[in-house]
């Protein structure tokens, strides 16, 4: 991998570094560096002509942030970059599109609007790319350049606090850095998707969706051709095990039944595939462990894909907590429910499901996982079945932790609720934060709904009907408008984030095609669920025992 050396003198760069690091970009010495990137806000003096001798010697120099500005402007670095600076707009909301040269340095590139000030250029060489552009008036300008002649590149966004942490800068950063390098992505990956019929469309709608992945096969679905155009041309397989032997099959999502989910990946990963399992991945950690060392044996790709991570509300709180809008967290509370009969899939059958825990609360276990950073000292469950005779799932569970730092979390899965919800508490030491689900509202009435409903489920009509599928990989909201309540009182109701769509498979796109770092769910955090998941099934087959997860 391409190694780098960051020069910089912002308080604020640390986390553009460790992203670079992670993304196997450095770090080096100046010296044995393949590129040099530079964000500083003082004039560079007499290192300006060291920096012009290592881009003469073809290792790119890239001046990001205020240096641009920091420049004398007859320094011979603004020369060489071609690009010719004129005024500094004040810092204000902009929007980044791609420039007429940027299609590899913006692939997969979510929205991305900063609140930052940046150079309008009074002149560009001809032979300058323009990579990214922003639009003042109806003319657009370069923020992002590369001038392959001289090895100089600029990008004059990322003089503010809140650009320079910005993962969507810092993934931009490393593109802009692979471009001057030549690094290319690699081929588009050939994917599979083996599931059952009723695995939601919306897994295929992903896939096609995300640049640089190519659905190719189906099994089991009963959705061959039957992608959002209608126009997929993925070959159809009766079995199985023929999908995983196509040779134009590089990654293999898997949607069956949660008790066969670690057979099937087995067998694509030994098979030499890449693999994808939603939540939960492995009804026991004995299986979730075969399958880590299985994938790293043959050094493929196992990813968890989470439905419940990518939902808006969830990650407002979830930034919420992280810059300790409560203090330290000291329980967590969340119901989930409504009252409706069972349609009777697979779902409602403990054997394949592996009980209402495994399949309704390991989504919102995760969430505590995430939120309480802690070991769990112990799980207590109960079970109860009181109405729904004609399904072997439990109707009602309640899961209870506790944390090593003495913070505990309770999560209740139902369908017997009369008031369908999804209410969610946190309690901190200096606030909470509360929210009800509105959207479920739609579980007791039984409309119908054309996206994907609270829980990520494709139905129409009642609790779960045609629940038969997979997860859909939806941003739809699980949860109401959150609020933040302080000790004194004060009020503070979280704005949902506007990310990008399907924002797990872009994830997995960079990986699989750039080398990126997964930043999505890794093989260790699911794994933490599944052990509590496990543990608390225990507990409630034997009366609500403590035990401690494995």
């Amino acid at each position: 991998m391409p190694r780098i050396h960051l020069v910089s003198n912002l308080p604020g760069v640390s986390a553009l570094g460790d992203h670079l690091r992670a993304a196997g970009l450095g770090p080096t010495s100046a010296r044995s560096a393949d590129a040099l990137l530079v964000l500083i806000d003082r004039p560079l003096d007499s290192v300006e002509q060291e920096l012009l001798d290592r881009a003469r010697q073809s290792v790119p120099v890239l001046l990001a942030g205020p240096t641009v500005r920091a420049l004398p402007s007859d320094s011979p670095l603004v020369e060489a970059s071609g690009l010719i600076p004129g005024h500094t707009t004040p810092t204000h909301e902009l929007r980044v599109t791609v420039g007429p040269n940027g299609a590899e340095v913006a692939a997969r590139m979510d929205d991305f609007r900063p609140v930052d000030s940046w150079v309008v250029p009074d002149k560009i060489a001809d032979d300058v790319e323009r990579l990214l552009l922003v639009q003042q008036g109806t003319a657009e300008f370069p923020v992002c350049t590369w001038r392959p002649s001289t090895g100089l590149g600029m990008f004059t966004l990322g003089s503010t606090a809140s650009t320079l942490a910005d993962p969507v800068y810092h993934r931009l950063v490393g593109r802009w850095l692979r471009h001057t390098l030549g690094v290319r992505d690699a081929a588009p990956i050939g994917v599979g998707l083996l599931g059952e019929p009723g695995m939601p469309a919306a897994h295929q709608t992903a896939v096609e969706a995300t640049e640089g992945l190519n659905l190719v096969a189906v099994s089991g679905t009963g959705r061959a051709g039957g992608g959002r155009s209608g126009e997929s041309q993925a070959r159809s397989y009766d079995e199985p095990d023929s999908l995983i032997a196509d040779a134009d099959v590089r990654l293999v999502v898997i949607g069956t039944p949660n008790n066969t989910r670690a057979q099937w990946a087995s067998r694509a990963l030994e098979a030499g595939k890449d693999v994808v399992i939603p939540s939960p991945f492995a009804l026991s950690t004995q299986e979730a462990d075969d399958l880590a060392l299985l994938a790293a044996a043959r050094s493929s790709l196992l990813a968890m894909y989470s439905e419940r991570r990518e939902d808006p509300a969830y990650q407002s709180l979830r930034a919420a907590v992280r810059r300790g809008a409560i203090g330290d967290i000291l329980s967590v509370e969340v119901i989930h429910g409504a009252y409706n009969r069972p349609p009777g899939g697979w779902h409602d059958d403990e054997r394949a499901s592996g009980g209402l825990i495994h399949d309704r609360a390991a989504a919102h276990l995760d969430w505590v996982l995430d939120l309480v950073d802690e070991p769990v000292e112990w799980v207590t469950a109960t079970a109860h079945k009181r109405v729904w005779h004609h399904v072997t799932n439990a109707d009602h569970a309640r899961v209870l932790l506790r944390f090593a730092n003495g913070a505990e979390a309770q999560v209740t899965v139902s369908d017997l609720l009369a008031v369908p919800t999804t209410r969610l508490h946190v309690l901190g030491s200096t606030g909470s934060v509360f929210g009800d689900d509105l959207a479920t509202a739609a579980l007791a009435t039984g409309g119908a709904a054309e996206t994907a409903p609270a829980d990520g489920w494709a139905r129409a009509g009642g609790r779960h009907a045609g629940r038969t599928g997979e997860r859909a990989p939806s941003a739809a909201l699980s949860a109401g408008p959150l609020t933040v309540v302080s000790h004194d009182g004060t009020r503070t109701r979280l704005p949902l984030p506007a990310g990008a769509p399907y924002p797990f498979y872009r994830d997995l796109a960079d990986a699989l095609l750039s080398g990126w770092p997964l930043a999505s769910y890794r093989v260790e955090t699911a794994r933490k669920v599944v052990a509590v998941a496990e543990a608390a099934t225990r507990s409630a087959g034997g009366g609500g025992v403590q035990i401690g997860p494995a």
